[in-house]
């Protein structure tokens, strides 16, 4: 064999012993960062989960809106007749 051969060999196998010993390493790295993206996704679930409960409240809450106007009609219109009779 001659040189350039023996050296991308060894440079090969420089870079699989390298990369495994670096990925060995990192391994508590990366089973802390897959553990913290298992839990966000978790909490985004339950999250999404609440999401028609607050469609319900939110009609809920417009009708409520919208009874409270028409009683505020209501109550001008028997205001004017009031003071209607009162006067007249």
């Amino acid at each position: 064999m001659d040189q350039a051969t023996i050296a991308a060999i060894a440079m090969a196998l420089g870079g699989a012993i390298a990369g495994y010993l670096g990925g060995r390493k990192n391994t508590p790295l990366a089973v802390e960062t897959v553990t913290l993206l298992t839990s966000q996704l978790e909490e985004l679930r339950a999250q999404c989960a609440q999401i028609p409960a607050l469609h319900e409240r939110i009609a809920i809450l417009e009708e409520l809106v919208t009874q409270r106007a028409k009683v505020d009609e209501v109550l001008e219109i028997v205001t004017d007749i009031r003071e209607k009779v009162n006067h007249g």
